[in-house]
């Protein structure tokens, strides 16, 4: 594919942190050496609280990658500072010295969430009408040079409203972490498409868009105008479930697409510990993925609701076989919260099962 974003306004990239300061610089480091068109600024959002926004900066700016610097002026934001305070107790405006790319990083006035997290930097980057898309980046990624650019060119060739990118494991490149996400409604499952396939093989875009419901959330870039067609992300998911309900939108209404030249490294987990074997899983994870399925479903699938909720009942058993009672227990109180509609932060478990 010849690349050619010379006419594309810039990109804002996302990233939403918590507590996982090396994480961030690590990501931030790695897209200090991407390709400088199109160009982009970064705004991140720590949802740890104060002492964790100032542990990012401070290893932004002195940690092991030294990724950034500061900025002193502040009129460099690229709108009006009234109008990002408004969603952040805090701001420090940074750059990324070799490419130059503002770095704006922002405290949460709470625990937001992913889609909360996220939606805090689109309201005000929407209002100001200089960004061509957006680019949603874990902040466990380390992208090569060119992931960017592949995902605008793929974007605008192929006339697709949201792409993903081709998404490796960081401890084995040669797999494939994720193509992108597919639901699978008979399981009450979301599957990884081709998980741990050669990372090597290029694929029939057509016949990977064909199973895509959604890209993975580890990277998913949006066009401004699919944005203004399908909305923001869905904040009563909190975490899980968030990336797969929006990019179902995006298909029905803007058409999602898998960028196989855009890749990605993903150590996967860091935050909330969903990587690993099912007895070492956060019981936050498991709690909320069971709930959100019970939403997810419920909303978008609801002919498949009864079947569903049969399923999990079932599937919690799991953590049962591999001696992991407190998960089990928390699948089921997920389902049950699930079935009671509850939404948003869970309070209640964030102040025994902190992640």
């Amino acid at each position: 594919m010849g690349l050619s974003t010379q006419n594309t306004d810039p990109i804002a990239i996302l990233i939403v942190g918590f507590r996982n300061p090396a994480d961030v610089d690590s990501c931030l480091a790695a897209l200090a050496n991407a390709n400088k068109s199109p160009s982009f600024d970064i705004f991140i959002c720590e949802n740890g609280g104060p002492l964790a926004f100032d542990a990012l900066v401070d290893e932004l700016v002195c940690g092991e990658q030294c990724s950034c610097e500061f900025v002193q002026d502040a009129h460099t934001l690229p709108f009006s500072h009234s109008t990002a305070q408004d969603g952040f107790v805090r701001l420090k405006v940074l750059r990324l010295p070799k490419t130059g790319a503002l770095v704006i990083v922002g405290e949460a006035p709470q625990n937001l969430g992913y889609a909360g997290g996220v939606n805090a930097w689109m309201r005000p980057i929407l209002e100001r009408r200089k960004y061509e898309g957006l680019w949603i980046l874990n902040p466990d990624t380390q992208p090569e040079p060119d992931a960017l650019v592949e995902l605008v060119v793929y974007a605008q060739t192929r006339h697709k409203g949201m792409v993903g990118s081709r998404i490796v494991s960081a401890v084995e490149p040669e797999r494939i972490h994720s193509r992108g996400l597919r639901w699978k409604p008979a399981w009450a499952s979301t599957e990884a498409i081709d998980y741990h396939a050669p990372s090597n093989v290029a694929p029939n875009p057509e016949k990977i868009e064909a199973l895509l419901d959604a890209p993975s959330g580890a990277s998913i870039y949006v066009t401004r105008d699919c944005i203004e067609k399908i909305g923001l992300m869905d904040e009563r998911y909190f975490l899980y479930f968030e990336d797969l309900e929006w990019g179902l939108r995006a298909k029905q209404q803007c058409g999602v697409g898998y960028a196989w030249r855009s890749v990605v490294h993903h150590r996967g987990g860091t935050t909330i510990g969903t990587a690993g074997t099912r007895a070492n899983r956060s019981p936050l994870s498991v709690y909320l993925e069971f709930r959100n399925r019970i939403l997810f479903v419920g909303h978008r699938y609801p002919t498949w609701f009864v079947w569903t909720v049969l399923v999990l009942l079932v599937r919690a058993l799991e953590y049962g076989f591999v001696g992991s009672w407190i998960n089990m227990r928390m699948a089921y109180q997920g389902i049950a919260a699930g079935l009671a509609g509850e939404i948003g932060r869970p309070d209640q478990l964030l102040a025994i099962h902190k992640p």
